[in-house]
């Protein structure tokens, strides 16, 4: 069994193997945190039911939902790359290790570009998300 230290980066530690549960309530991510905080706990089986039918209500929950759910996945891409960039950045700061041994093209090299690029595109969804929901909102003046 492999030991891997606690992660300094919140959420992003290091699991000796994955696990599986089942779903909970709580939101998963920044995208489903939006959406539980905007248009209330309850919404997730109420946007599902209405991505279902047919017409303009469909479109506009299922515009939700999907863009909730890319926002969770660049969130979660953006977390794996972060954890990437710290593991490189702790190999660096090692005592074992000699300024020979990093690279010419830096101790991040592609990684800082990817990872900012990667942070921006992130911020540009969690906004368009908060530009659905309010189109939501708009649609259905009863949510909260």
């Amino acid at each position: 069994m492999t030991n891997h230290p606690p992660s300094r980066v919140r959420g992003t530690a290091k699991n000796a193997s994955p696990t599986t549960s089942s779903p909970t309530t709580s939101p998963a991510g920044p995208g489903d945190q939006v959406v539980h905080d905007l248009l209330g706990p309850d919404v997730d089986q109420r946007l599902r039911t209405e991505a279902q039918g047919d017409g303009p209500d469909a479109v506009l929950a299922q515009l939700v939902l999907e863009t909730a759910r890319e926002a969770d996945r660049l969130h979660g891409r953006l977390r794996l790359q972060a954890a990437y960039s710290r593991d490189r950045l702790t190999e660096a700061l090692d005592d074992r290790c000699t300024t020979a041994f990093i690279p010419v093209s830096g101790l991040l090299g592609p990684c800082g570009h990817s990872t900012d690029l990667l942070a921006a595109r992130c911020a540009q969804q969690l906004n368009q998300l908060g530009l659905v929901v309010d189109a939501y909102r708009t649609a259905h003046p009863t949510t909260p």
